[in-house]
């Protein structure tokens, strides 16, 4: 137990870690609790080519710089997952209860979990998940050298990861649900170059097939004809969209109806000295940098919730 924290930063991507580089500077006493790699869904980004300032930089770069900046301005990171919050009521001991049974009290905490992958409910998901089915190409592309892979979705991260891919493995088939992308111009432009990306719009996955260890192809309808036809790939990675990590604030009434948070106008949660930031946010676009920004807000609130005592 650690009755001296005067921040909790529970999460450490974008938000958690810019929020710790903010609060260790005002000369906060942090702890950030993340439950993974630091950095978050940087780790599963291959290159980031839109953060300010640094251009063409790879994901799990970026996350060590974030890091190592908290780190070094004297932030604590804690590897653990946090089981609830409570005592909220309290000004100066907020507690925080990780699953290993430690509990921190603090003065604020920054929400900063984020999201996780939806799971695509086809037949064969629960079977071949980890034995060829994944949600992170940028982890696993190097498993399927020279075979085919199929990635699910239409949106940013599927356009990019399969630009990563195509240098790796043999073909891709990119099976979008939709008739149209929701994803850059130019990832769209280098997708048309690829010789071995075929795209398929406006068609679904049916199901998910393999033997009793790993996938060996999928079964897909053209929605246009409801004409069915089986692909044969070795893996297949989704990416249809995202949950929020919200699951241990289910009884402080933090949430909205969809599991993530809404602040009001200042900025702030419905419990003072509680604050949020980055992908658990209900707000429209998500992006590292607004991450960084919201950390940062989320950060200067917490840090003038303590000085005015």
């Amino acid at each position: 137990m650690n009755k001296n924290i005067d921040t909790l930063i529970i999460g450490g991507g974008p938000a958690g870690l810019t929020s710790a580089i903010y609060t260790a500077r005002a000369g906060l006493e942090t702890v950030i609790v993340e439950k993974g790699a630091p950095g978050g869904k940087l780790n599963n980004t291959y290159m980031v080519d839109n953060f300010p300032g640094m251009p063409d930089q790879k994901g799990f770069e970026l996350s060590i710089s974030f890091l190592n900046q908290a780190l070094n301005l004297g932030a604590k990171l804690v590897n653990g997952e946090v089981k609830r919050i409570f005592n909220l009521e309290s000004k100066d001991e907020k507690k925080v209860e990780l699953s290993n049974g430690d509990i921190y009290l603090t003065k604020t905490i920054i929400i900063a979990t984020g999201m996780k992958p939806k799971k695509l409910d086809v037949k064969g998901y629960d079977k071949y998940f980890g034995r060829g089915l994944g949600v992170c190409v940028v982890c696993d592309a190097a498993f399927h050298k020279g075979q085919d892979i199929a990635v699910i979705g239409g949106g940013r991260s599927a356009t990019e990861e399969s630009l990563f891919a195509s240098n790796i493995v043999n073909k891709i088939y990119i099976i979008n649900s939709f008739p149209s992308f929701r994803a850059e111009k130019i990832t769209l432009d280098k997708i048309d170059k690829k010789e071995n990306i075929e795209v398929l719009q406006n068609t679904d996955v049916i199901s998910i097939n393999g033997d009793d260890n790993s996938v060996k192809s999928i079964t897909i309808m053209d929605k246009n004809t409801n004409e069915e036809k089986e692909i044969l790939v070795s893996g297949v990675f989704t990416y249809i969209g995202w949950d929020p990590e919200s699951k241990f604030l289910e009884n402080n009434e933090i949430l909205s109806e969809n599991g993530f948070i809404t602040l009001n106008s200042k900025g702030e949660t419905n419990i003072p000295g509680v604050y949020a930031a980055g992908d658990i946010l209900n707000k429209k676009f998500k992006q590292i940098v607004t991450a960084s920004s919201d950390g940062t807000e989320a950060a200067l609130m917490a840090s003038d919730y303590i000085l005015k005592g």
